[in-house]
């Protein structure tokens, strides 16, 4: 912020150094500096996404399903929310700006001792994360993926599966790699 009011300035006093320009003139280029610096403040901070969050907000060990059918997964635990993109109620990450974006899922198998669930983008599957190893066994896994404004990303546990948290075990992370 600091930044673009040194460079309002220094601008200002180039344009009266460099000519006799009338006052008008002047408040006038001034104004229009000053609306570009605002536009250009606005355009930063729309292209800074990112957020991280835990399944559980819980120390303890839980568990989180089964489920008849595929569950999106909620979330709960927001750590990071830059953009506002992710929605905890609902799962969802909606992509405030086209982009390339960088996700990544990880999660501990619960008391089913499989963890099968996929990161879904406008419901078609993009990758899955796998483990049959067992109860308390982690997986992970993570993608760049294109998309555009509006498009949205989710975790699905697939059906009679659970999964497993405990202090910030079991994740679901994106961020905004650039605009496009």
């Amino acid at each position: 912020m600091m930044s673009s009011w040194i460079l309002l300035v220094a601008l200002a006093c180039g344009l009266v150094g460099a000519q006799d320009p009338t006052l008008q003139e002047l408040s006038t280029k001034v104004q229009q500096l000053t609306t570009k610096v605002e536009e250009l403040q606005r355009d930063v901070s729309v292209r800074q996404v990112a957020f991280s969050a835990a399944l559980l907000e819980t120390q303890e060990w839980t568990d989180v399903g089964p489920f008849d059918a595929d569950k999106t997964l909620e979330f709960k635990k927001v750590v990071t929310n830059v953009g506002n993109g992710y929605n905890p109620e609902t799962g969802i990450f909606t992509a405030p700006v086209k982009g390339l974006y960088y996700f990544r899922v990880t999660g501990m198998a619960g008391s089913s001792g499989e963890l099968n669930a996929g990161l879904k983008k406008n419901g078609q599957n993009m990758f899955a994360i796998y483990q049959k190893a067992g109860t308390q066994a982690g997986t992970s896994n993570g993608m760049a993926l294109e998309l555009e404004q509006g498009d949205r990303v989710y975790v699905q546990l697939w059906p009679n599966l659970t999964v497993a948290d405990q202090s910030r075990l079991s994740t679901f992370t994106g961020f905004l790699v650039f605009p496009m």
